[in-house]
């Protein structure tokens, strides 16, 4: 999964989204054909269409007149700036001062690079080529930071922010939230006998199975470790996590994935859980849940809560 998403990432940039700023219509309309090759290229005439474009799309890149009536190119940048998800855009500006301080100007608002006119269409072609395949592998790079790329869930990484993050919401929002620990049994005994592929593969359709039952944008599932995945549920109680795990057990176990080496001969999970209101004189969430999960393995049961 996050191989094809890094791949269909870095193979095609005419899909990428341009946005041109400039007074002069004539400009837009010149640049809009020779970047004839980019799928999505769109044109605003003042600061404050770029501005509005921005608030509502975000461009790849952006190539920005310096002088313009009502907001130059300088103070639109920096409000740019300000847009969530604009921090990183490329931004070129197009001028035709070439002084050393107004360049500097063109760094100190925010911009990524500049061009100077009359602008070669064709090294400017080479350059927006160039700072978009920066930006799509700044992305990948930033996708592969929080994902696993065996099962495409999020990772560890990701986990440990957005677990304090969610603690944090229900102790000011004083609402519930609740973990699903999960591991598949005899994992390593598995690996040992079915080798990695299989054991790989194995913990792939687990992750499958617990992606298709989130139904929220805030629910969260995380390959924790090679062996555990934990499932993050915001404004959920006890018994709606409980509900979850159960669904675990019965999706991923129906399928009897066969493993001598379990006593029921088939591949099956263990799952604890726990909830933000349920635990007491301090006690962590996520801890809760694994010490359920242990002490459930030890009493050969499925679901501890």
């Amino acid at each position: 999964m996050v191989k094809q998403i890094v791949d269909s990432c870095c193979k095609d940039i005419s899909s990428a989204t341009i946005l041109l700023v400039d007074d002069d219509r004539m400009n837009t309309a010149t640049l809009s054909t020779a970047f004839e090759q980019f799928d999505k290229v769109y044109s605003a005439h003042s600061g404050e269409e770029a501005i509005e474009f921005c608030q509502k799309n975000l461009p790849d890149l952006i190539i920005l007149d310096v002088v313009m009536p009502g907001l130059d190119g300088h103070t639109t940048c920096k409000i740019l700036r300000t847009i969530d998800g604009m921090e990183d855009c490329p931004i070129i500006f197009s001028t035709s001062s070439t002084g050393v301080q107004d360049e500097l100007k063109c760094w100190e608002a925010g911009g990524t690079d500049f061009v100077c006119k009359p602008v070669s269409t064709d090294t400017l072609l080479m350059r927006v080529e160039n700072h978009i395949r920066r930006r799509l592998e700044s992305n990948e790079l930033k996708f592969l930071a929080i994902y696993d790329r065996l099962t495409g869930l999020r990772n560890r990484r990701f986990f440990n922010d957005y677990y304090k993050q969610q603690l944090h919401v229900s102790q000011r929002s004083n609402s519930d939230f609740s973990l699903v620990v999960s591991e598949i049994d005899y994992f390593e005994q598995y690996r040992e006998t079915h080798g990695n592929t299989k054991a790989d593969l194995c913990m792939k359709f687990l992750a499958k199975t617990v992606s298709e039952l989130l139904h929220y944008p805030t629910d969260a599932a995380v390959r924790y470790d090679n062996n555990k995945l934990v499932v993050v549920l915001p404004n959920t109680d006890i018994r709606g996590a409980q509900y979850i795990a159960n669904e675990i057990i019965n999706q991923f176990e129906k399928h009897a994935i066969a493993n001598p080496e379990s006593p029921r001969d088939i591949v099956t999970v263990s799952v604890g859980v726990s909830s933000f209101a349920t635990t007491v004189d301090g006690e962590d969430v996520f801890a809760l849940a694994e010490q359920r999960l242990y002490s459930l393995k030890d009493d050969k049961k499925k679901i501890s809560a």
